[in-house]
C-alpha cells in the first residue's frame, strides 16, 4: 500500500514539474529588440502586414519607438482568397488609432473581375484609409498584353466604385519593364530594398524600402515603408476622404 502511494505521488510531483516548465516556455514571449535605426528619416514612415506575421501583440506594438504613422494590410489574394488575419489586423490597427489601408494581391492568371469583387466584399476600405492598392508582382501565362489588359480593368472598377484612382504596388524591375509607359496616371508603391528613397529613378509615393524591420509585439521581421511628403499630404491625397 504504501510502495503504491509513492508511485502515485511521485506520478503527481513529474506531472506536475513538466506542466509548470511547460506553462513558462509556451507564455515566455521573445523580447523583441527593435532595430531603430532603420525607420530614421525625413519620410513618413509606416509598414505592411500580412498573415505571415502571426498574431500581433497591439499592446506592445502600440509602444513601439518606431515612428510607425501607417499601415497597409494583406485583404485578398486572387479571386477567392482572403488573408485570414486581414478582419483581425485592420481592426486593431484603426483601434490603435493608426491610418490604415487595404492591398490586393493580383493573380495574373485569374479573371480580374472575380478579383475585384472579391477585394470589394471583403476588404474593409473606410473614410480616412488609405487609397486601395493592387499588388502585382508576377507576370501571366497569357502574355504581357493580356496581364496590362486585366490590371485595367481591376484598376478601373476599382476607382469607379471607390472614386479615386487606385495605388499600384510592384518592385523596381516589374515596374521598369512592364508597368512604367502603362499606367503612369496611377500612384506607385515601389519595393526595392537595395535603393536608398532618394535615389530611386521612378516617380514613387511610397518604398517599401527593406523587410527586416523588427517591431515590439511581432514575432516575425517586418517591411518598412517610407511615404514621399508630409503627415498632412498622406491624409490629404493619399486618403479616402
Amino acid at each position: 500500500m504504501n510502495k503504491k502511494i509513492l508511485i502515485v505521488f511521485s506520478l503527481f510531483f513529474f506531472f506536475l514539474i513538466a506542466a509548470t516548465i511547460t506553462f513558462f516556455l509556451v507564455s515566455k514571449k521573445p523580447c523583441v529588440k527593435e532595430n531603430l535605426s532603420v525607420s530614421k528619416s525625413n519620410y513618413v514612415f509606416g509598414v505592411d502586414i500580412s498573415h505571415y506575421q502571426g498574431r500581433i501583440n497591439w499592446n506592445s506594438f502600440v509602444n513601439s519607438k518606431h515612428p510607425i504613422k501607417f499601415i497597409f494590410f494583406r485583404a485578398t489574394m486572387g479571386a477567392n482568397s482572403v488573408d485570414k488575419k486581414y478582419d483581425e489586423n485592420i481592426d486593431n490597427g484603426r483601434n490603435n488609432k493608426f491610418i490604415v489601408g487595404s492591398y490586393h494581391f493580383f493573380r495574373p492568371d485569374e479573371n480580374s473581375t472575380m478579383q475585384f469583387e472579391n477585394f470589394k466584399n471583403n476588404a474593409s476600405v473606410n473614410k480616412g484609409d488609405l487609397i486601395p492598392v493592387l499588388d502585382i508582382e508576377h507576370q501571366s501565362k497569357f502574355g504581357n498584353d493580356s496581364l496590362m489588359a486585366q490590371l485595367k480593368i481591376w484598376l478601373n472598377l476599382a476607382e469607379a466604385h471607390y472614386g479615386i484612382k487606385p495605388m499600384i504596388y510592384t518592385g523596381s524591375k516589374f515596374y521598369k519593364s512592364f508597368i512604367k509607359g502603362n499606367f503612369d496616371e496611377y500612384p506607385v508603391w515601389i519595393a526595392a530594398y537595395s535603393d536608398k528613397s532618394e535615389d530611386l529613378e521612378m516617380d514613387w509615393a511610397f518604398h517599401q524600402f527593406t523587410d527586416k524591420v523588427r517591431v515590439k509585439g511581432v514575432n516575425t521581421s517586418v517591411d518598412g515603408n517610407n511615404f514621399k511628403g508630409k503627415i498632412e499630404e498622406l491624409k490629404k491625397h493619399f486618403c479616402l476622404n
